[in-house]
């Protein structure tokens, strides 16, 4: 019951954020917090793998972290605190795939966006929003989508 509870608002919060990085290329730091303490809450009531959420908090912020330092302009550091609160409530298996799942949809979307004249290629195009759904969609599909791909290789 506590986890349902805890993703309700860990989506919830996912969709603000959403809502306000498109809006002001931001994302704020109280959002990011809630879902470091959503997270945490989430390894302190459920059973759940202490390494594997701590591995997921550490590779989504890493990850992040080393893109803003090679790419400043292009990733936010709100980008890199979103991606290790993501870590820590997914774990490590479903962090990657959210992570796979942004870079591929925000090429999607900004390549669109550029071939159809909305944007050029020096207008930012906040990753927070990829980030967020990629997040939910590991959340709800991501066992089946994991499945579907390594069921290719066997």
């Amino acid at each position: 019951m506590m986890y349902y509870t805890l993703l309700l608002v860990f989506l919830g919060i996912l969709i603000a954020i959403i809502i306000y990085d498109i809006k002001y290329l931001r994302i704020p730091n109280k959002f990011v917090f809630l879902l470091f303490i959503i997270g945490s809450t989430n390894l302190l009531f459920n059973n759940i793998n202490l390494i594997q959420y701590s591995i997921g908090l550490l590779f989504g912020f890493g990850l992040f972290f080393v893109l803003y330092l090679i790419f400043p302009k292009g990733i936010g550091f709100g980008d890199v605190k979103l991606a290790g609160a993501i870590g820590l409530f997914l774990g490590f298996k479903l962090t990657i795939l959210a992570i796979l799942l942004s870079f591929f949809s925000g090429a999607i979307v900004g390549l669109l966006l550029i071939a159809l004249g909305k944007k050029t290629m020096k207008d930012p195009i906040p990753f927070g929003p990829f980030l967020a759904l990629g997040a939910i969609a590991s959340l709800f599909f991501g066992e089946y989508i994991i499945d579907w791909y390594m069921g290719l290789f066997i």
